[in-house]
């Protein structure tokens, strides 16, 4: 197999290695294709997802015609890929030392990949091809006989082997291995020279990485059905928390494609302020307090350095208030799919939707017996009174369309869900004034919304006021107790969002809306979306449904329990960032609410 000229593989084939601070996508072929160090948002040193010929990649594999297969050390994020020729078969450990020192997170920026041949005898192959800064600096690379250093003017890293490297086009090196034998190769972030691989202790850290992802499984607190997937789901949860400040990144990619060709391809290595509901949500029902706690943390510190001010959608890892748009015009995009983007023009539009998610957040995290400080309270009363006086202005919806500003119906029911927990927050702190003037304006959002959010001729809910298209953010409604699912007026928007929406090639796939979004080209079916109709569903006694559609749902995973946003209605494909956090917090959600309900059956 010529590595050089490797085509672009699926979505679908990637797993995800991380420590919480970076992490790195393989391919099944054991190509590292994606990774940023020494943070999720820094630039990359491994760039083949977005062009295969200059982004960069460090793949092992075997000389001769292979066939290959991965999968995950059970309740770990430690990645293993077998590898069998006519020759034997040989695999490849890859993981990030992820472990606690004195209770303390060990911060070691290192990636460790063992080979070794489990039977037969083998000659592996190495190409090592850092392209630093997205493939935008001159990458410098020097040879010794411990391995090699790499380093721009910004970043510096060594990659310790003993195996013998040479430097072609790229850094390449090979090794024999009979049946027993096993060889490390460790690529370190900061070090400026190779060193002894002993030195780094890989077996040591990888028994300790192995201990690490067990006793968060240990601690992972859920009885229901489909066990495996909801712990999948919060292994991967738990790798997207940035440790150093808890925030979590929705995806760990920029620029996977919405279609392929498309242009709808964005930046995702950021904390969205709406995801934040349900990652509390997800960390608490699960058992995980102390990443709910460090959540929480983060959330309060994110936005609210002057209280009243507005929030942003979206914050850095580090709570950056600023993410500007850049295109990197150099890279192809996956499969051709331009531009590259980092960063996320998005950041600063107006989102009144975002206040709904943080206020039930605060309201959450109080009913599960956290004390409401005096600081907290006036942010909860800032961000209320911002909502009193703002929820009346039009904005850019949940799916932050970069078109003209609307009154979302979607953001309509989230300022409802803000003032209403801030009005129980209010009662609970006995701050009747507050309390009195937030009812008001609740029930004048709820009047408008079901007065100016209906069509009468579809029997819906609809996008924004005035319109005639749908949108399935709507079937949040019973989530956030704006109405019952149960309600007349909610099973028929269901039935609506279902005969609009819904992909051609199945019932179980949803559209997130189908309207000019001031964008061009298509996109694909929302796996959120899809979960929230499971849940909708199951909160309306639809059971049996709900659970045939969440079947067919998980099957759109890859075969290590991962989703993307998107599905591709045609071809069952995964588009999108990938894998993404939010996905995976409403699979979470789906499963324990319709296991519940299929235990209540019976």
């Amino acid at each position: 197999m010529d590595l050089t000229a490797r085509d672009y593989r699926p979505i679908s084939d990637y797993g995800i290695i991380g420590d919480m601070h970076s992490c790195a996508l393989i391919g099944s072929d054991a190509s590292i294709d994606w990774c940023c160090l020494p943070d999720f948002d820094s630039e990359s040193v491994f760039a083949a997802l977005l062009d295969k010929n200059r982004g960069g990649r460090f793949q092992i594999s075997p000389i001769s015609s292979y066939k290959s297969s991965h999968e995950y050390l059970k309740d770990t994020n430690i990645l293993k890929t077998l590898f069998e020729t006519a020759r034997g078969r040989t695999q490849v450990i890859d993981f990030m030392p992820s472990y606690l020192e004195g209770g303390e997170h060990v911060e070691t920026i290192e990636i460790h990949r063992q080979v070794s041949c489990i039977e037969g005898s083998e000659s592996i192959r190495i190409h090592f091809d850092p392209k630093l800064d997205y493939a935008r600096s001159e990458t410098t690379i020097s040879i010794s006989e411990k391995g090699c250093s790499v380093s721009d003017q910004k970043h510096v890293l060594a990659l310790s082997t003993s195996i013998p490297l040479r430097k072609e086009r790229v850094i390449q090196g090979e090794v024999s291995l009979s049946e027993g034998e096993s060889v490390s190769l460790i690529l370190a972030y900061g070090e400026t020279e190779p060193r002894n691989p002993a030195e780094y202790s890989s077996d040591e850290k990888l028994s300790l990485t192995k201990e690490f992802w067990y006793d968060w499984v240990r601690k992972t607190y859920y009885t229901g059905r489909w066990r495996d997937q909801v712990v999948r789901s919060s292994l991967l949860l738990k790798l997207l928390v940035y440790h150093k400040t808890g925030a979590m990144i929705a995806a760990p990619t920029t620029s996977l494609p919405e279609t392929i060709g498309g242009s709808r391809n964005w930046d995702y290595r950021f904390s969205w302020l709406r995801d934040s509901a349900f990652t509390l949500w997800a960390f608490r029902i699960l058992g995980h307090k102390s990443d709910a706690d460090a959540y929480f943390n983060w959330l309060m510190r994110a936005g609210y350095s002057d209280y009243g001010s507005e929030l942003l959608l979206m914050y850095g890892i580090n709570g950056d208030q600023g993410l500007p748009e850049r295109e990197l015009r150099h890279l192809e995009g996956y499969k051709g799919s331009r531009p590259v983007r980092i960063g996320n023009g998005a950041f600063d539009q107006f989102q009144l939707d975002v206040y709904g998610p943080v206020l039930d957040s605060i309201y959450f995290y109080h009913t599960h017996g956290e004390e409401l400080t005096s600081e907290r309270w006036k942010i909860v009363r800032d961000l209320v009174d911002f909502v009193d006086s703002n929820w009346t202005r039009p904005d850019n919806s949940i799916w932050e369309i970069r078109g003209e500003a609307k009154h979302y119906v979607y953001s309509k029911v989230m300022s409802w869900l803000a003032l209403d927990r801030g009005v129980h927050l209010a009662d609970e702190m006995g701050v009747p004034n507050s309390s009195t003037k937030w009812k008001q304006t609740r029930e004048a959002v709820r009047d408008e919304i079901l007065l100016k959010g209906w069509n009468e001729d579809k029997q819906a809910f609809v996008q924004y006021y005035g319109a005639d298209v749908l949108d399935a953010s709507i079937l949040v409604m019973p989530l956030v107790k704006f109405l019952p699912a149960n309600d007349e007026r909610f099973v028929s928007t269901v039935k609506a969002v279902r005969k609009e929406l819904t992909a051609s090639s199945g019932d179980h796939l949803l559209y997130r809306y189908k309207a000019d979004d001031g964008l061009q080209g298509k996109e694909g079916t929302f796996a959120l979306c899809s979960f929230w109709l499971v849940d909708a569903l199951t909160l309306s006694g639809r059971v049996n449904e709900a659970h045939r559609i969440f079947e067919k749902l998980l099957s759109h995973a890859n075969n290590l329990g991962l989703f993307s946003e998107q599905v591709d209605e045609e071809t069952g494909d995964l588009l999108g960032n990938f894998p993404q956090a939010f996905t995976h917090m409403v699979l979470i959600s789906a499963a324990f609410n319709l296991s519940k309900a299929l235990d209540s059956k019976g």
